[in-house]
């Protein structure tokens, strides 16, 4: 009883000294918070007073030079413009200033009133709206009445600020110095309030850590009544541990629990507490819920089983080097009956690791031969000529990506220049790949055009905001050299039967036979260096980017055996560029095309003809045609024009916006469009070989590109030049 009474007393004891620092620390805690929070408001208002101060003079400057513009008869407009943003900003910090709790003074109220002595001589100046001018052919550019009056008004209102300026940026300065010095009131009491708590923490932490020592010395018998059973549960790999009415973890535990969550100690400990630092809060609240269930009289234990949420849990924990791991643990748990119901519930953890690790492999395995075994079945349909004229563009493009990439650079708009040329050189790669349904590779581009995009949203770049970037084009060229190493193997593969049947076809077939096959090759080898072999692949891409996009439209091509060798990239890439917008922007919905009376079945014709001393290439499709409207609208939603820009703007000009490097009228970027870079670099292509391209369209009709490109010879001079 003694004993007992002596235990008993030494955990009341432990309690009181828990309690005693929890209601210290919570009222330090507490305290801080609040004297926090007031430091934040003062330092907060020092801030904004001290901007403030910079206000009187530009205003003053301000209204300086508008009436300098007015008195020489000048375009005043931004001068007002500019005078109306600051008069705003400054009307409004002030109230802030004022009326968010920062100081209650007499500088401030000062401020404020003389603040609004200057609205009645400022606010005529922000608000006037009228022409200042007027123009005749004898006088010239002359003030108008409301001008004179305006000259008027900006003249006392220039007088008033001059001679207030001064007086109210010292107010200003006052409240700010009155400011900071109750910061630093405010710092000094912060800082005695956390000392004393960190003192009283260290006594109640000393007397607890006593304490601890005393309760450590009469476990340890009761430790060594266990001993036995403890020797037993060294030897199993599983975790096992009781849990009781509360959720904690009884005083018996086997060996394995330690080297699974790498601690000693689990006597008394929450299940809770356990997982928590182990497991995200949904998946510890479902677990709790679980382990609650179990306690209930009429649960089916074999169907709770059905429902464990740990029957897998992934936990990540320090590996005792410095570094992470990510073990797999399964519970089972089982309830242990007692005369008066159930008494305990007995948990059981296993590592299984080994044997997820092992089924992500072979998951990983399978999904890296599947991934293999598509891109090999994709690259079969592609004519090896035409894959290794890609692969060898590409890499061509890539090192032009890299050498971008070295370029040194040190102020912001270097580096955005940057970022416009990787834009442009990544657009063309995902074009031709996805043309050729390399779709391993269009991703890997897509995901490299993302991060460009990303940095372009920065407001600020460096050097290092690339480093991610080199890594990514380190992956895609190593993804290159496979696929190219898996294009010599089918090659060789389609290469070799073909042989072998040729050997045992000697003996027996004639030389006119053998002679016909020699010229088929040599045919074959010539293939690529026209425009030809454009039309299979054009087709393709278009059938691809119907079904991507649920459309349906039919392509026509017409007179690709006239397109010079030295012309076959460039339009190329022209025509994917144009079948991409066709089939996101161009053709209609089915329902939508039905609507409007047309046809299921879209239309995209492409046409390249001689014309004259050169070429003609003449994209059209039947689709929803282009609104001129509609791009102005969204060049403005993309700040790339101003909304009096715009207004401005005649049909001709605003056709010109898809030209801009940037825009598009998709909001959500895809595979095939919303980057902002397609047109740009189709114009960018055209221009380069001294060529011409226009557009045309009837909203709900049709819209045509027509290309005009000079004759090969002059491209050539135009290209050397």
């Amino acid at each position: 009883m003694n004993v007992a009474g002596a235990d008993r007393n030494r955990q009341l004891v432990t309690v009181g000294i828990g309690a005693m620092l929890t209601l210290v620390m919570g009222a330090v805690l507490i305290l801080g918070f609040r004297l926090a929070t007031q430091m934040r408001a003062s330092v907060t208002g020092l801030q904004t007073a001290s901007m403030l101060q910079t206000y009187p003079d530009a205003i003053s400057q301000q209204l300086n030079s508008l009436r300098d513009r007015l008195e020489a008869r000048a375009y005043a407009g931004q001068a007002l413009a500019d005078l109306k943003v600051t008069v705003k900003r400054f009307d409004e910090e002030l109230e802030q200033l004022g009326s968010g709790g920062y100081l209650q003074s007499a500088e401030l109220d000062q401020a404020l009133l003389l603040w609004h002595q200057y609205s009645p001589v400022v606010q005529p100046v922000v608000n006037f709206t009228g022409q200042a001018y007027v123009d005749s052919d004898d006088a010239g550019s002359a003030f108008s009445k409301e001008g004179r009056v305006h000259y008027a008004d900006v003249k006392r209102a220039q007088l008033f600020a001059t001679e207030n300026a001064r007086r109210l940026q010292q107010q200003l300065a006052t409240v700010a110095t009155t400011l900071q010095q109750s910061s630093s009131d405010g710092a000094a009491r912060l800082r005695t309030l956390l000392l004393s708590g960190v003192l009283a923490a260290l006594v109640l932490a000393g007397a607890a850590a006593y304490f601890q020592v005393t309760r450590a010395r009469h476990e340890r018998a009761a430790k060594e009544a266990q001993e036995q059973t403890r020797d037993i549960l060294k030897t199993v790999r599983e975790g096992f541990f009781l849990l009781d009415a509360d959720y904690n973890i009884g005083t018996v535990w086997s060996e394995a629990l330690t080297r699974m969550f790498s601690r000693q100690d689990f006597a008394g400990l929450g299940f809770e507490d356990l997982l928590k630092d182990l497991v995200p809060p949904n998946t510890l609240s479902t677990a709790m819920k679980y382990i609650k269930l179990l306690w209930g009289e009429r649960a089916h234990e074999n169907l709770m089983k059905s429902i464990n949420p740990l029957g897998q849990l992934e936990i990540t924990m320090d590996n005792g080097h410095g570094g992470k791991e990510t073990r797999y643990l399964q519970f089972d748990f089982h309830r242990v009956m007692g005369p008066k119901g159930i008494k305990h519930v007995l948990c059981a953890v296993g590592d299984i690791t080994s044997s997820v690790l092992l089924a992500k492999e072979l998951q990983e395995s399978q999904e890296s031969a599947n991934a293999q075994l598509d891109m090999m079945l994709g690259m079969m349909h592609v004519d090896p000529l035409q894959l290794n004229s890609f692969l060898d563009t590409t890499e061509t493009g890539l090192q032009l990506i890299n050498a971008i990439l070295k370029e040194p650079a040190r102020a912001d708009s270097e580096f955005r220049k940057k970022l416009n040329g990787l834009f442009r050189e990544l657009h063309s790669i995902k074009g031709e790949a996805s043309a050729l349904n390399l779709m391993s590779i269009a991703h890997r581009v897509h995901s490299l055009e993302d991060m460009v995009s990303d940095l372009k949203k920065k407001a600020e770049l460096s050097g290092n905001d690339f480093l991610p970037m080199v890594l990514k084009l380190d992956d895609l060229m190593a993804h290159l050299r496979g696929v190219r190493e898996m294009a010599s193997r089918l090659t060789a593969l389609k290469d070799t039967a073909p042989a072998a049947a040729a050997v045992t076809a000697a003996a027996t077939v004639a030389p006119a036979r053998a002679a016909k096959q020699a010229a088929a090759n040599e045919q074959r080898a010539q293939l690529g260096k026209s425009g030809d072999d454009l039309s299979p692949t054009l087709h393709s891409m278009a059938e691809r980017l119907a079904h991507d996009h649920h459309k349906r439209f039919r392509l026509t091509i017409n007179g690709f055996a006239d397109v010079p060798s030295s012309y076959v990239a460039t339009v190329k890439d022209c025509v994917i560029q144009m079948l991409r917008n066709s089939a996101v922007h161009g053709i209609e919905a089915r329902e939508t095309r039905k609507a409007h009376t047309k046809d299921d079945v879209g239309v995209v014709r492409v046409d390249f003809r001689k014309s004259g001393d050169g070429y003609e290439l003449v994209f059209e499709d039947d689709g929803a045609g282009i609104s001129p409207d509609a791009l102005k609208a969204a060049a403005v939603r993309k700040q790339i024009i101003t909304q009096e820009e715009a207004a401005g703007m005649d049909t001709r000009a605003a056709m010109a916006l898809i030209f801009r490097p940037g825009f598009s009228t998709q909001e959500e970027v895809s595979m095939d469009a919303g980057r902002g870079v397609g047109m740009d670099v189709v114009a960018r292509s055209v221009y380069a070989l001294g060529g011409k391209i226009g557009v045309s369209t009837n909203p709900g009709k049709f819209t045509r590109f027509k290309i005009v490109l000079p004759a090969a010879e002059a491209a050539s001079s135009t290209a050397v030049a």
